[in-house]
């Protein structure tokens, strides 16, 4: 398959026309010619090729699971994403234009906002051992084999693979490397999990969006509870937010306190009746 022939069906990407897989298999199947050749610049472009396809079919997949609500395992395919692109970012610097890859990269920061998780699980752990995942040679400060982490040989990333470990400690953090350790509540009786957060701001926004394509941005900003946010509720009438308890013990006690104020804008809404909203939650309003 010839350069042209990809570079092409990657600027339409976003139509969705065509199989990422059979697209994906066509150009390994020539990346392997060339690693047998022995060419190694050309097998680093379709690298680079790969790697587009493997962050579009990674946010298909995360926008798919965000509709069906699983909000985790799309919360894994977003940090999938960031660590995808900024690989590639490495090697091939795109603009606003090129493949999509630009309003993927805002959407998944806009996205990674919008999630209520605050506190993760970061361990600290001693990798005893590793390798190299080009030749395999066990690593260590005094035994290197001379392939560069990050760099690209025969078409592939190098990077370490970790063949032995302890885990020396766990830490409750804001801001982890490992975004994937989201902390959970569990059930003291069937001792499963339980997602104990609020997703209603996910959830408005794909409300007004259909597809993984369509362009959108977010404004946040800061808001103060008001009196009048809540119209002619008396004291002892039920809460708004549907708490069960009276307005004075519930809600009225976070008058004059800041949230945050998301803001959607939608490119192209013809399709959409969009309707001002404020969700009665205690993560945001629209």
């Amino acid at each position: 398959m010839k350069n042209d022939e990809i570079v092409e069906k990657l600027n339409n990407i976003h139509l969705q026309n065509f199989s990422l897989e059979e697209l994906d298999e066509q150009i390994q199947n020539q990346k392997l010619i060339f690693v047998r050749d022995d060419k190694q610049d050309e097998a680093k472009l379709l690298w680079i090729y790969q790697t587009i396809i493997e962050i579009h079919k990674l946010y298909r997949n995360a926008f798919k699971l965000l509709q069906d609500k699983s909000y985790y395992q799309a919360w894994c395919q977003l940090e999938r994403i960031e660590i995808t692109i900024h690989s590639l970012k490495k090697h091939f610097t795109y603009d606003k234009k090129q493949y999509g890859l630009w309003n993927i990269e805002k959407a998944v920061k806009n996205l990674q906002v919008l999630y209520p998780y605050r506190l993760f699980a970061s361990s600290e752990i001693l990798k005893k051992k590793k390798k190299c995942s080009v030749c395999e040679k066990e690593i260590s400060i005094r035994n290197s084999c001379g392939h560069i982490v990050g760099e690209i040989y025969n078409g592939e990333m190098c990077h370490r693979i970790v063949t032995e470990a302890e885990v020396l400690g766990i830490s409750l953090v804001e801001n982890p490397g490992n975004k994937y350790s989201v902390t959970f509540l569990k059930d003291e009786k069937t001792d499963e999990q339980i997602d104990q957060y609020n997703y209603d701001t996910i959830d408005y926004l794909f409300d007004l969006i259909n597809s993984p394509y369509e362009i959108w941005n977010l404004e946040v900003s800061q808001r103060e509870l008001k009196k009048e946010d809540y119209g002619n509720i008396g004291r002892n009438d039920l809460c708004t937010c549907n708490s069960g308890k009276k307005f004075k013990k519930c809600c009225m006690t976070k008058i004059g306190e800041k949230y945050p104020h998301y803001e959607f804008i939608l490119t192209n809404p013809s399709n959409k009746t969009l309707l001002t909203n404020t969700l009665k939650n205690r993560n945001a309003s629209h």
